[in-house]
């Protein structure tokens, strides 16, 4: 039995690796071989690659060889780029060079995950509440100011409408403060909160509205205080109601009703403990009966960055669920016959 040359070896090796890989010649940055996972994703063969240039490869991204020619120059492995979409997928590419390989030098393609993309995202925006959480102070205490003075140089305002932008005002600074995307903070700090007035703060300012809708309240007036975070849980309201409103096909029968009731000793399947529990729950059952979801979307509401509007950012829901996931509460949507509930159980 012949030996294996290391010719043989290095190509052997070079197959068995399970991510797309290229051996690359300094000199122009040519392609010397692709492993076979290279030749699937490209759909060509090694022999059609052999010899083109990366930019042939690349050729939508000028700015991704520019930083190949200089990293190339240095000796170790190197994220060059993430996110990189090539035949439907993403990747992240590395660079791996050294003065050993005699002036060629290594491209691997690693599969980036959707998790991995969506967590990548959420940093960004992290980035970006951080900056504008510092940003947002001064034009806030202006807006808080200003509704001081109109209240002190006019008679004839209404004082709730004051008090409410006030307060807007101040809990758009803590919001921004206090939330990330990647985790609720300041979740543990809970007070007892009436639900019922939360709610009717947010119905408020959907009355507000230029379009109107029959809204109606069914609630339980046995209902106890409940602890909860009011700053979060407010703003999981806001999001629910503005789609509600947005959804809404505004003629005479348009409604959006709002239901709550208190349930003794219910099981509830909370998201972190795999064993359901028996708890006193609080459950809001929030309709419209505006355009509806569509059965194939409704499992998709709750993806961050998904959306059906055209203006849509894709957040909200996902922001509504991260809230009641984090009270250990659970969420679920349903849309029939005309009918979009929002059913939220909150364990007491």
């Amino acid at each position: 039995m012949s030996e294996i040359n290391s010719s043989q070896l290095f190509k052997i090796i070079f197959e068995l690796f399970p991510q797309p890989i290229f051996l690359i010649k300094k000199k122009k940055l040519k392609i010397e071989y692709c492993n076979i996972e290279t030749q699937n994703l490209l759909g060509k063969s090694n022999e059609l690659l052999d010899g083109k240039e990366l930019k042939d490869i690349f050729t939508k991204d000028p700015i991704l060889i520019a930083n190949i020619s200089d990293i190339i120059k240095k000796n170790g492995v190197f994220v060059i780029k993430d996110n990189i979409k090539i035949s439907s997928f993403f990747f992240e590419i590395q660079c791996i060079t050294s003065e050993e390989l005699n002036n060629k030098f290594f491209i691997v393609l690693k599969k980036v995950t959707s998790e991995k993309r969506t967590f990548e995202k959420m940093n960004y925006l992290n980035d970006i509440f951080s900056f504008l959480s510092h940003e947002i102070n001064n034009p806030i205490s202006s807006i808080k100011l200003a509704s001081d003075l109109i209240k002190k140089r006019y008679v004839n305002v209404d004082d709730e409408l004051l008090e409410i932008i006030k307060s807007e005002a101040s809990r758009i600074a803590r919001l921004f403060h206090n939330f990330t995307f990647t985790e609720v903070n300041n979740i543990s700090v809970k007070k007892k909160e009436n639900i019922h007035e939360l709610i009717r703060l947010c119905l408020f300012k959907i009355k507000q509205m230029p379009n109107k809708l029959n809204i109606s309240e069914e609630f339980d007036p046995s209902l106890p205080l409940i602890e909860i975070n009011r700053d979060l849980i407010i703003q999981a309201f806001d999001n629910i109601f503005i789609n509600a409103y947005e959804s809404s096909l505004f003629d005479k029968n348009s409604y959006l009703k709002i239901q709550t009731r208190f349930v003794v000793g219910e099981s509830i399947s909370i998201p972190t403990i795999k064993n359901s529990i028996k708890k006193n729950l609080l459950k809001i059952s929030i309709c419209n009966n505006g355009i509806g979801i569509p059965k194939n979307l409704i499992d998709k509401i709750f993806l961050p960055f998904y959306s059906t509007k055209k203006r849509g950012s894709g957040i909200g829901l996902f922001l509504v669920k991260r809230i009641i996931d984090n009270h250990e509460g659970t969420i679920v949507f349903k849309s029939q016959e005309g009918v979009t509930t929002a059913e939220i159980i909150l364990p007491y």
